[in-house]
């Protein structure tokens, strides 16, 4: 009989898109930050490994910085099957109560899609269509340029727009259901996008502390390099730490 044996302590995989970190009235900053590490043996061998970040700075009543860092890699029998890093920066500017206006720049590597660099600056509005404490539902557009660098061809830029859907669903007291689909088209090719989808569900175990897994999938509609799909999924199951 084959042995299965599998280890999971993850911490910190903030939903980054979703549920981005806001200090609440009389913090200055908030966010969190972690790592983690999944494994299994037996049938298959697999090792992930995931490191993130998430801060939130409010530089005024009406304004907040906000900054992300993702990194995930896994491989398979030795291997390697992910590669991927992420962050950025982001200025927003309240305009109302429910509009606001951003400043925003990502960063983007993803070995296995054959981009060495992806460079997206934005700036745009959003608007929150529902906005209570229990959920808060909002849209955003955008738009800005694109530079990426993929492996074996030289550096292409081009204006581009994007478009954005967050969720945040507090059905109970102590549980949360987060959710975003982001796109970004090029405009010298509405055909060449990325677009991204996130999904977590997220349980309180302290005032500081949660339990979360989350979906993402990321496609790219044109890959530079014959071979190379276009969708990747990942699943990651949390302990995030809080501050």
């Amino acid at each position: 009989m084959n042995r299965v044996v599998a280890f999971v302590f993850l911490v910190l995989s903030p939903v980054a898109y979703a549920q981005e970190a806001t200090p609440v009235p009389g913090q200055t900053w908030s966010g969190n930050f972690g790592a983690g590490l999944s494994l299994t043996r037996g049938n298959s061998d697999t090792k992930n490994i995931n490191l993130t970040a998430e801060a939130a700075e409010k530089i005024s009543a009406r304004n907040v910085a906000k900054y992300d860092a993702f990194y995930l890699r896994a491989d398979n029998a030795g291997a390697l099957t992910v590669d991927r890093t992420t962050f950025g920066a982001r200025d927003e500017y309240s305009l109302s109560p429910l509009t606001y206006a951003f400043a925003d720049i990502h960063f983007l590597r993803d070995r296995f899609k054959d981009i060495d660099s992806l460079i997206t600056p934005t700036v745009g509005v959003g608007h929150h269509l529902i906005k209570n404490a229990a959920m808060d539902l909002a849209v955003e557009a955008g738009a800005g340029a694109v530079a990426e660098k993929d492996t074996g061809f030289s550096r292409e830029t081009s204006g581009a727009v994007n478009a954005k859907q967050l969720l945040t669903w507090k059905f109970s007291p102590t549980a949360t259901f987060g959710e975003s689909v982001a796109g970004l088209w090029k405009t010298n090719d509405f055909g060449d996008a990325l677009y991204h989808i996130e999904a977590s569900l997220a349980s309180n175990l302290t005032a500081h502390s949660q339990l979360k897994i989350s979906a993402l999938d990321d496609y790219k509609t044109k890959p530079r390099a014959a071979g190379i799909k276009k969708n990747d999924i990942s699943l990651i199951a949390a302990l995030v730490m809080k501050f």
